[in-house]
């Protein structure tokens, strides 16, 4: 029943339009009308097989099944099966017009992906590259780094023999400086001593001077040796 009326819209939708817009349409599709060998070639492509072979057998095993389940009564073609070839020759007709817009998309889109993909590649590999350059231009760090630590090793024995001979020669200075400053100091003091002594004795020498029995004492003592001088012929 829902068959039926579904076949009887679509002759009412075919008979409500206007003859001019069959007219153009007609003129179109006979315009665009594929040769037989043309839509033989599609009626084959369509078929889903790699091989030409097996594609061509199907197609003759499809329409002699067809025709003998006919023959025998065993299916009938009634609107039913009008509907279904048509909504097949339709969908067969919407796949064919959408097929190469998509197959294109489809192709451009795969290609804009292996570009990227590439891109991406690309993009990786030189940066692996330009790693192991990078890696390469280090391949003497380790050398390097050893002569430099011999060369700061080197460099602290020689800062550390440096800083004892600096903290030697100051200790000899201050050494140096205290022993200079003790003679300077044991020198004034016998400078002092010495002159204390000066003094003390100079003193005592005035004072036994000074003394009338130490001047008499010393007359005498002069006297008694200008004679022995003079007794000796020696004056």
């Amino acid at each position: 029943m829902a068959s039926r009326l579904a076949l009887k819209s679509l002759r009412t939708a075919a008979l409500a339009r206007p003859a001019p817009r069959v007219v153009a349409q007609s003129v179109r599709f006979l315009a665009t009308k594929p040769s037989p060998d043309e839509r033989a070639e599609q009626i084959i492509n369509s078929v889903p097989s790699s091989s030409l072979y097996t594609k061509t057998g199907g197609i003759l095993l499809g329409t002699g099944l067809t025709a003998a389940a006919v023959s025998s009564e065993l299916y009938v073609a009634n609107e039913e099966t009008v509907l279904a070839v048509g909504f097949l020759v339709i969908f067969t007709a919407i796949a064919s017009s959408i097929g190469a817009p998509y197959s294109s998309w489809a192709n451009g889109h795969i290609e804009r992906i292996k570009g990227i993909l590439n891109s991406a590649r690309t993009e990786h590999t030189k940066a692996v590259t330009d790693r192991i350059e990078s890696v390469s231009q280090l391949k003497d760090v380790v050398p390097l780094t050893e002569s430099l630590y011999a060369v700061a090793k080197e460099t602290n024995v020689l800062e550390h023999e440096n800083f004892k001979l600096q903290q030697e020669n100051a200790v000899k200075a201050e050494l140096k400086s205290v022993l200079d400053s003790w003679v300077r100091y044991e020198q004034q003091q016998r400078e002092a001593e010495q002159a204390a002594l000066v003094k003390t004795v100079q003193a005592n020498v005035e004072s036994e001077l000074s003394k009338p029995a130490f001047k008499k004492q010393l007359l005498e003592e002069a006297l008694s040796q200008i004679e022995q001088l003079s007794k000796a012929k020696a004056i």
